[in-house]
């Protein structure tokens, strides 16, 4: 009998002992190789039985991928030179083997044996450090792979944190911006009723003497002294005409009125209409007049009126949030059931009161701001476009502004 079957399994040992370490290195490194089953089935025992020779060395040969990978890295220092032949199997393999064979056979004598037994230990102790040296390597990588993970979660959470403290900032300016938008109408509201008791002063003080008028007593408030009247708006008009004294001049001396209020100027190239100048716009310091049932009805037609002001308001108050808008809305009737429970802390929500519709709330609102201030009305409804275009307000179609909701 020749060819490789003539080979005893024994004197293969080294070989296949070399295959069962390398098939589970490739089976702990997870790639590409497959590698045979009987091989895993033994890996990592501390020597293979004499009788499992056979099984695992059939599993190899049958598996030429395997067999050829694991043979191109073998070293004389793990597998003696039968082994070797028998693992890369170059021209002629067989009949040198055979040859080694019949040498193996010739060598009975005790101190021949003894040699070839300290000779495998060696080869055995060098796979084993061979082992060691790969397990080695796997630890490093796993620890590497460990180490990366941490530094990832580590700039995940910085990354949260600077949204949560960038969120927080943002609410912050929309809170400052709310309280001087208050702060502005506390103000022009008490100017308002100081012009209402100077007027009245005045006209209290310049009444001429009726006899008729002085007798009715029904005429004038009760402890109230003309003469301290009369002092009081002399004392008003004397105030008005330093703090206009303080206003501009031309060349002329007259004074210079700035009442007129001014459109915002979009940057070049955006059209007035477009979604790009209700952004644009959003992000200015300008107040922003939402007429609210013509945008929720044209955004959301099919849904309910509720429906429809919760989620313009939800909408709202995110662009708020994004932009740090200043946002009034204002919706019709003050009666409907709800509407005075809605509250919400980006923005303003106004009820027109009973008899009064929401296009009259939103004119007075434009009229009642300062000139100096920026207003943005956003509207459909070609009645309020006219009259807010006439008091010098930016106007923002309906469909706009839902393009950036």
């Amino acid at each position: 009998m020749s060819g490789p079957a003539a080979i005893d399994h024994r004197l293969l040992r080294s070989g296949i002992e070399y295959a069962v370490l390398m098939g589970d290195a490739i089976v702990k490194r997870k790639t590409s190789i497959s590698v045979p089953r009987e091989l895993r089935a033994v890996a990592g025992k501390a020597r293979i039985p004499t009788g499992a020779l056979g099984g695992l060395r059939r599993a190899v040969e049958a598996d030429d991928r395997f067999r050829t990978a694991i043979a191109a890295g073998v070293l004389p220092e793990l597998v003696d030179p039968i082994g070797i032949l028998w693992l890369q199997r170059p021209d002629g393999w067989e009949t040198q083997a055979e040859a080694i064979a019949a040498e193996l056979a010739a060598e009975a004598d005790d101190a021949d044996l003894r040699a070839a037994l300290r000779r495998e230990e060696k080869r055995r102790h060098g796979a084993e450090q061979v082992a060691v040296r790969l397990r080695s390597d796997i630890v490093q990588r796993d620890e590497s792979i460990e180490a990366l993970r941490a530094d990832v979660d580590a700039m995940r959470a910085d990354v949260v944190k600077a949204d949560d403290e960038v969120a927080a900032l943002r609410a912050e300016l929309v809170d400052v911006r709310i309280e001087a938008r208050h702060a502005r109408d506390r103000e022009a509201a008490a100017k308002a009723r100081l012009d209402a008791v100077q007027f009245a002063a005045v006209e209290w003080a310049e009444t001429p003497s009726d006899p008729v008028v002085a007798d009715d007593r029904s005429a004038r408030p009760a402890g109230v002294d003309p003469a301290e009247v009369s002092d009081v708006a002399h004392a008003v008009r004397e105030l008005a005409d330093r703090l206009e004294a303080l206003l501009p001049a031309d060349r002329h001396g007259a004074v210079i009125r700035s009442e007129v209020r001014n459109p915002a100027r979009l940057p070049g190239g955006v059209i007035a209409s477009s979604a790009d100048a209700a952004e644009f716009l959003l992000r200015s310091e300008a107040v922003v007049l939402v007429d609210g049932y013509n945008v929720a009805k044209l955004a959301w037609p099919s849904r309910s009126l509720e429906v429809q002001r919760t989620q313009l308001l939800d909408a709202l108050e995110n662009v708020a949030r994004r932009f740090g808008s200043d946002i009034t809305v204002v919706f019709d009737g003050a009666s409907v059931v709800g509407a005075h429970a809605t509250r919400r802390r980006l923005i303003r929500v106004v009820w027109s009161p009973e008899g009064v519709i929401a296009d009259d709330v939103i004119r007075d609102e434009v009229r009642r701001l300062p000139p100096a201030r920026a207003v943005v009305v956003v509207t459909n409804d070609a009645e309020i476009v006219a009259d807010v275009k006439a008091l010098g307000a930016n106007v923002v179609p309906s469909n706009a502004l839902i393009a950036v909701l």
